[in-house]
């Protein structure tokens, strides 16, 4: 092999390396994309699941004050 070969066979294996670095990087970046977006949805659905619970308790302190008024009018 002449010495031009070598350097040559070395800058493509240099790229390939810097290729396959770049394509984890990209990987990782979407990972952590699809991780953060599924946070995101975790936070909504137990917000959505609070504001539900929240309601329901109104519901019932409703109820029971409508209950209280009526026995106080018996």
């Amino acid at each position: 092999k002449t010495n031009e070969e070598v350097v040559v066979e070395e800058e493509e294996e240099e790229e390939e390396e810097e290729e396959e670095e770049e394509m984890e990087e990209e990987m990782e970046e979407e990972e952590m994309k699809e991780e953060m977006e599924e946070e995101e949805m975790k936070e909504m659905e137990e917000e959505e699941e609070e504001e539900v619970e929240e309601e329901e308790e109104e519901e019932e302190e409703m109820k029971e004050m409508e209950e209280e008024e009526e026995e106080g009018r018996s």
